[in-house]
């Protein structure tokens, strides 16, 4: 069992999936495609659910269950949403001592899911986006065997002074970036050679790198020269792909059918770095990513398809297909 300390939002999840939810075409939407209902149009829902979310916690709750000893740094409001979402997280035995309390909203978000899986978010950070680095205790830190960074909300300095002490107190880290993160990737890309691990998925990728989306072979050449010890790139139903010591493993998708997609990358994460502090070689630890990954898009919402550790043993048995490559 290893220490981790988990730096990320904490939000409440409201998800409503409706097999009336529609995917269109659409040239005005980036990506092409939007799910949608007509305005002043009115749709039933098939099934509901209100639970922890936001990538702080899922990240926690899936570490957690897979062996790892897990701190929760994230902040939540004076309201009834943050008491919600506290007695949630302490059913999962998580340590919420450092858990931060503000004076405002916590942060919430409405999931819409189709009858496929896709779904559409739309979130209110509230005080999820407001972690004061002056409330953390930095010594206990120095304690963790690693640091998993989720999406800051575009907050750079905090996450550089985060991944800076981790490099100089010997703390392993990693870091899975959001669109803000994203948004800013020449400061971005100037801290990814101290982190341990880091994550996108292809598209960002493609994004970060300025590489092209369908030349694969160059993109994981150039998101490989970004420096990061080991670096995976997910790409959806087709699998996912991990970066170390210039070799390049990529495998297959598990074959799953998919209730809703919602925290299926924070999962993804879960496995490869419970892999990664278990000391387990590339190709498992990519496994193990895959398998926390096609379990949770399985059930509704973010954490109910997260992985115990007897369950991920069943799952690795399973075959999957991989290629190794040197780039």
């Amino acid at each position: 069992m290893q220490k981790v300390v988990v730096v990320g939002a904490a939000v409440v999840d409201i998800l409503l999936k409706s097999k009336a939810l529609k995917t269109v075409k659409g040239h005005e939407v980036p990506g092409g495609l939007a799910m949608c209902e007509v305005v002043g149009g009115k749709l039933e829902a098939e099934d509901n659910l209100i639970a922890s979310g936001g990538g702080g916690t899922n990240v926690a709750v899936g570490l957690h269950r897979l062996g790892e000893a897990i701190k929760v740094i994230s902040r939540i409001g004076n309201d009834d949403l943050g008491e919600v979402l506290i007695k949630q997280l302490k059913r999962e035995d998580l340590d919420l001592s450092m858990l931060q309390k503000g004076k405002g909203k916590t942060g919430l978000s409405v999931v819409l899911v189709s009858s496929d899986g896709g779904r559409s978010i739309v979130t209110y950070r509230g005080e999820s986006a407001l972690i004061d680095p002056n409330e953390i205790n930095w010594e206990e830190i120095k304690k963790a065997d690693w640091i998993q960074v989720s999406s800051l909300g575009g907050e750079m300095q905090f996450l550089e002074d985060l991944i800076m002490f981790a490099y100089n107190n010997g703390v392993k880290i990693g870091f899975n970036p959001g669109k803000k993160e994203l948004d800013q990737k020449e400061r971005l890309k100037k801290i990814i050679p101290k982190l341990d691990f880091f994550n996108v998925n292809r598209m960002e990728a493609s994004m970060l790198t300025g590489g092209e989306f369908e030349d694969e072979n160059e993109l994981m050449k150039q998101i490989s020269d970004l420096g990061a010890r080991v670096i995976a790139v997910t790409d959806g139903k087709r699998g996912a792909s991990v970066i170390s010591n210039r070799t390049w493993l990529k495998m297959d998708a598990f074959p799953v059918n998919s209730v809703d997609d919602t925290g299926a990358g924070d999962a993804f994460v879960c496995g490869i770095v419970a892999g990664i502090l278990q000391n387990k070689k590339p190709e498992e630890f990519l496994k193990m990513g895959l398998a926390s990954g096609g379990s949770q898009v399985m059930k509704l919402g973010a954490k109910d398809g997260l992985l115990y550790k007897n369950e991920m043993e069943k799952w690795m048995v399973k075959k999957l297909k991989v290629v190794e490559e040197q780039i």
